[in-house]
């Protein structure tokens, strides 16, 4: 609760449950409601970059140029360590 609810929030239920004033259920609703909250800007992200199909094809397309330039170097090292000639 710490994380996810305002100060003032995560103050009074604290005190309320070291009181044994609150119950378990309150505490769980407003955690429950502080988390959605909380994730609801990455939530809103996610939905904007799900709707960029392009946006979506060139960083898959960069993370692919990047991966085989890098498993290339790999391959062109562990033939020079095996003894194989490029």
């Amino acid at each position: 609760m710490e994380l996810v609810s305002t100060q003032e929030t995560y103050d009074f239920f604290n005190d309320a449950y070291n009181n044994m004033t609150v119950r378990y259920g309150d505490l769980k609703k407003q955690l429950a409601a502080d988390i959605n909250a909380f994730c609801a800007p990455i939530r809103e992200k996610i939905l904007e970059y799900q709707s960029n199909e392009k946006l979506l094809d060139e960083i898959a397309a960069a993370g692919a140029e990047k991966a085989r330039a890098r498993a290339s170097q790999t391959i062109k090292e562990v033939r020079e360590i095996i003894g194989f000639r490029a």
